[in-house]
């Protein structure tokens, strides 16, 4: 079991500066304090860890600075993340959605890693006494040594059919196999900030199957309007990465925001 998070860094100011210059996360996370709220968790860490084995990830996140949000992690190495990483795209779309206003946690959702693995994941949101969430608790389960032992049982079953005369083969109407490949992603641990968007920005780009320098106005109005719905644009950033992409200036994806607005646009979920 690894744990990783700053030691001798608990603070009583709770002010978290937002304007540092980001390098690159993937080989120097920026570091960053942990706030008297968030202490507790580290114990709690440290036991789900021990509990849950190596093959658990834990990421505590603290949500005032989303570009370095991690702040301290278990088994990082399972997604490559590390202390001072960025949040998620599931962590923007859940803070712009005020998802958190109907349900305290999520689970059981599917998650990537940037090496393209798989895993079962879960999210508990941390609260302030108002309500409002001020970090979150996450567990990546890889399950894929499960999926290679249930693929070696269902060749088994096919091969000698003891299994199945026996009544223990695994009824395939209430289970997907294996082999029919991951459900729909809700979550991608990217490694760095730049990932982050330009990932996002790419999958919007990707799904309106049109290349950003040949987007009318509207069909880059709803470009936007949809990393606008994810929380993208929560992130320091975001506007350039979506600006170049839409082959636009930055004024400009601002003045479709002010637009979005201005129409009332419904957030997309």
């Amino acid at each position: 079991m690894h744990f990783c998070y700053m030691k001798d860094t608990l603070s009583r100011d709770a002010t978290v500066r937002q304007d540092v210059a980001m390098p690159d996360q993937r080989t120097n996370p920026p570091q960053r304090e942990i706030r008297p709220e968030f202490a507790p968790y580290l114990g709690l860490l440290d036991f789900l860890g021990a509990l849950l084995g190596p093959r658990t990830e834990i990421v505590l996140h603290d949500v005032s600075d989303l570009s370095r949000s991690i702040i301290a992690v278990v088994n990082g190495e399972m997604s490559g993340r590390s202390v001072g990483g960025p949040a998620t795209d599931l962590v923007l779309k859940i803070l712009q959605n005020r998802e958190y206003l109907e349900r305290d946690y999520l689970t059981n959702y599917l998650a990537q890693g940037q090496s393209g693995g798989y895993f079962r994941s879960s999210t508990y949101f941390i609260r302030d006494e108002r309500g409002e969430v001020i970090g979150m608790l996450c567990l990546n389960v890889d399950d894929g040594p499960l999926h290679e032992a249930r693929k070696l049982l269902e060749a088994l079953t096919q091969t000698t059919g003891l299994l199945k005369s026996t009544g223990l083969a695994p009824d395939a109407r209430s289970e997907p196999s294996a082999d029919e490949g991951p459900h729909e992603v809700a979550e991608r641990l990217t490694l760095s900030v730049d990932e982050l968007t330009h990932d996002s920005v790419a999958r919007t780009v990707a799904r309106l199957r049109v290349e950003g320098s040949r987007m009318t106005q509207e069909e880059k109005l709803e470009a936007v309007s949809e990393l606008d719905a994810a929380g993208i644009f929560l992130m320091k950033g975001s506007v350039a990465h979506a600006a170049h992409a839409l082959h636009v200036s930055e004024p400009t994806i601002y003045r479709y925001l002010k637009q979005l607005r201005t129409r009332g646009v419904p957030a997309r979920s």
